[in-house]
C-alpha cells in the first residue's frame, strides 16, 4: 500500500498520500482518522485520542518518517487552518479513490478498502518481526482485539499456516 501512498504524491493528491501511510503506521480506523486535526499531529510526537469504535485511550507514537510527511503534506497544502481535519474525504470516497488507484497502479487486490490500510500495517509489523507470538500479543493490544485467537484470524495466520503445512510435503517427500 505504500506504493500506493507514492502513487497518490505523485498524482499531487497529498492529503490521500498522507491517509494511506497515516492508516498503515498508525492501524487506525477510518472512523478514528477522520476526526483527525491538524493541530492533533503538527510538530508532534504523540497522538492522543480516544477510538470511536471502543471509546478506548489511545496514544499512538508518530515516528520520525510519519512526522515527516504530516510537515510536507501540509506544507504542500499550503499551510491549510490547524483546526481543519487531516482528511476531508466521506469513507465512501477514500474507498474509491483506493480502488481507482489500485486499479491504475495494478494492485491485485481487488478489495482495497480504508480497512486494509490497518490491516496491511498489521500485517507488515507481524512479517517483519519473525511471526513471533510476542508480537502476536502486542499487535492484539494495538489493535484492541479481545484475544490472540482474534488477531491470529484477522492476520490470515491460520489460513498460512495449514497452507504451509500442506507446502512442507514438498519439501519432506
Amino acid at each position: 500500500l505504500m506504493r500506493l501512498s507514492r502513487y497518490f504524491r505523485k498524482e499531487k493528491n497529498y492529503s490521500m498520500s498522507l491517509l494511506i501511510e497515516f492508516g498503515v503506521k498508525t492501524l487506525l480506523r477510518f472512523s478514528d482518522l477522520s476526526r483527525i486535526k491538524w493541530v492533533d499531529v503538527l510538530g508532534k510526537d504523540v497522538l492522543i485520542l480516544n477510538e470511536k469504535k471502543t471509546n478506548k485511550r489511545r496514544e499512538i507514537t508518530i515516528g520520525r518518517s510519519l512526522r515527516e510527511s504530516i510537515e510536507n503534506t501540509y506544507n504542500e497544502l499550503k499551510n491549510p487552518n490547524k483546526e481543519e481535519l487531516l482528511f476531508r474525504y466521506t469513507l465512501q470516497h477514500t474507498n474509491l479513490l483506493l480502488k481507482e488507484g489500485g486499479k491504475n497502479e495494478r494492485i491485485k487486490n481487488k478489495h482495497i478498502s480504508t480497512h486494509s490500510l490497518r490491516k496491511s500495517g498489521s500485517r507488515f509489523i507481524w512479517e517483519n518481526n519473525g511471526h513471533s507470538d510476542e508480537y502476536l500479543i502486542k499487535l492484539s493490544s494495538i489493535l484492541n482485539h479481545s484475544s490472540t485467537s482474534i488477531t491470529r484470524r484477522y492476520l490470515g495466520i491460520s489460513k498460512e499456516e495449514i497452507k504451509d503445512i500442506y507446502q512442507s510435503f514438498d519439501e519432506l517427500m
